[in-house]
């Protein structure tokens, strides 16, 4: 027999009176009673009971699975930089005992106020560090170009005076930017978004079709000039045969001439000539001469007298150009500007450049499709700052183009062997 209160769980209606007391299902009250009466034997209700009694937080791990995790993968760089600690412990900001006398208060300073006082002055600058350099007895400006007085020795009066350093006129002068219109070239180029590791697709296109053009312009034009030149030598080979065809057939039309009518072919020499005939000719040659030399000297004296008006003029121009170079020079400094261009525009330069040498072209550095990474650890990085810094000193004209020598002469030294190990003695019999 069962213990559970009876019930009906099968009711058409439970509307009257009567079926509201009479076999009503209590089945689920009386389990939820049981558990919670188990869970009070048991310790205590589970619901009533705080977090912390009920969870605990794994902070260490289990050392098995780090160990397996460690074995598999290899911990990153980074990790291992940022997980090494120093030895040397920090330096506290508390007040320590040692400083501390034994009244309790605190120890005055080693250095006095006054000595304090004096070194923060050099340290930063001021009036006494002008003192301190003078009582020195050394100077704080030193001008390298500054005709130094050479005590000269007798002996070696002989010899040629060094002439004295001559400070270049160019030095004080600003560097002349290379762009065509004379605008300020930027030190540090803002750089394409086209050419980041992550770029924009809409970006990154646009600079990979600007680059494919350019590249497939420059392949046009190499082979254009290939063919031009394996023409023309074409036409030098084709020059060369038709030569060598037309002595052959010179050569053979003189063979079939016999030696008689060799001597008739030639030309019947002219009679010799009288003194009088070789006198006239010989003060002809005589007065040509004269005349063509007398010509040479009027033609050199108007050279001469054309140079000098040239050079006065050329004087006068350069003292009314400095004159106006004066004067423009803030109107001409308001003017300049800087240019507004990113890494990889074309830049109009001008014609004559500083230096024979022309300057580099920039290096490609556009991100292929089959190049492109998803992730950092798998990133090749490209270009080269020295480089790219070097290129932009010879656009803002400081330095002169170089070109690269990869095979420099070095110096020659030549290694021998000391013989010291052969001076040496037999030792004296006792």
């Amino acid at each position: 027999m069962s213990d559970a209160a009876p019930a009906q769980y099968k009711q058409k209606s439970r509307k009257g009176k009567k079926a509201w007391r009479k076999n009503v299902d209590v089945t689920e009250v009386a389990s939820g009673l049981d558990e919670v009466r188990d869970q009070i034997i048991a310790g205590g209700v589970i619901a009533e009971k705080p977090s912390d009694q009920l969870f605990a937080v794994d902070t260490a791990g289990d050392a098995a699975i780090q160990k397996k995790v460690q074995s598999r993968h290899k911990p990153l760089k980074v990790d291992q930089i940022l997980a090494a600690r120093s030895a040397v412990p920090a330096v506290p900001s508390r007040k320590r005992l040692s400083d501390m006398d034994d009244e309790g208060k605190r120890k005055k300073a080693k250095v006095s106020g006054r000595e304090y006082d004096r070194l923060r002055a050099i340290a930063y600058g001021g009036e006494q560090v002008k003192k301190d350099v003078v009582q020195s007895g050394t100077t704080a400006d030193y001008d390298p170009w500054a005709v130094q007085e050479v005590k000269e020795q007798p002996e070696f009066s002989f010899l040629e005076k060094k002439k004295p350093k001559v400070e270049p006129v160019t030095l004080k002068r600003a560097p002349v930017s290379l762009s065509k219109d004379g605008k300020k070239i930027p030190s540090v180029l803002k750089p394409n978004a086209g050419k980041s590791y992550n770029p924009d697709f809409d970006q990154w296109q646009a600079l990979l079709i600007k680059e494919s053009e350019k590249a497939v312009a420059d392949e046009k034009r190499r082979l254009r000039e290939a063919q031009e030149e394996a023409e023309r030598m074409e036409r030098a080979a084709a020059d060369t045969d038709s030569d060598s065809g037309e002595e052959s057939v010179w050569e053979s039309e003189w063979e079939g001439f016999s030696g008689d009518e060799a001597e008739k072919a030639k030309a019947k020499r002219p009679e010799r000539k009288s003194a009088t005939q070789r006198n006239k000719i010989k003060r002809r040659k005589d007065a040509e001469r004269a005349a063509k030399h007398d010509a040479k000297m009027r033609a050199k004296e108007q050279q001469v007298q054309m140079i000098k008006a040239l050079a006065k003029s050329v004087e006068e121009k350069e003292r009314s150009r400095d004159a106006a170079k004066s004067m423009a020079a803030a109107i001409q400094a308001e003017a300049e500007g800087t240019l507004d261009v990113q890494d990889g525009d074309e830049l109009e330069l001008r014609k004559k450049q500083f230096g024979r040498i022309p300057i580099m072209e920039a290096p490609l550095e556009v991100v292929l499709p089959d190049e492109l990474r998803d992730s950092l650890r798998a990133l090749k990085p490209e270009g080269n700052l020295l480089k790219d810094r070097f290129r932009s000193m010879m656009l803002r004209g400081v330095v002169e183009p170089r070109r690269h020598i990869p095979y420099a002469k070095q110096k020659k030294y030549t290694v021998s062997e000391k013989w010291s190990y052969k001076d040496w003695e037999l030792p004296a019999a006792k």
